[in-house]
């Protein structure tokens, strides 16, 4: 059955299943919480989260067409770039088109998703040690 749980398991599934681009080490890796709140105890932390799905106003009682809005953020602990290295702004800028593009490919690949409309990604850097990029994807999709 699809729904916005489903959604935001299998969105996590696969974003912790992202090779990054520019990553550190070998264990550099996406760790994907499902919530409202992390602890920051990796290099990029993802928080997932969505509005509960509602039915779309249109096709009267039986209408299986659902929409949700699903919010993406990633946080990095803001530490200087290495002579050689990307700074951790440009490695937020290219995960966050990393994750979109994979939000694409299983949008495309999986029954049920109708369209995805996603937001510019928004960087923030408010001098706390910790950048964060957050970005909302609506979703349509078929509960069924």
């Amino acid at each position: 059955m699809m729904d916005t749980a489903t959604i935001l398991d299998e969105l996590a599934a696969r974003i912790e299943a992202l090779e990054p681009t520019a990553k550190v080490h070998e264990l550099d890796r996406f760790q994907v919480t499902i919530g409202a709140d992390i602890s920051l105890n990796a290099k990029r932390q993802v928080l997932l989260g969505a509005e509960g799905g509602i039915r779309r106003p249109t096709g009267g009682a039986t209408c299986s067409h659902w929409q949700t809005t699903l919010d993406v953020s990633t946080y990095y602990p803001s530490t200087q770039a290495e002579r050689g290295e990307r700074g951790i702004y440009s490695v937020a800028v290219q995960d966050a088109e990393d994750v979109l593009a994979d939000v694409y490919a299983w949008a495309v690949s999986t029954a049920g998703i109708l369209r995805i409309e996603p937001q510019p990604a928004t960087i923030d850097d408010n001098g706390d040690g910790i950048l964060q990029t957050e970005r909302t994807i609506f979703i349509e999709f078929t509960r069924s």
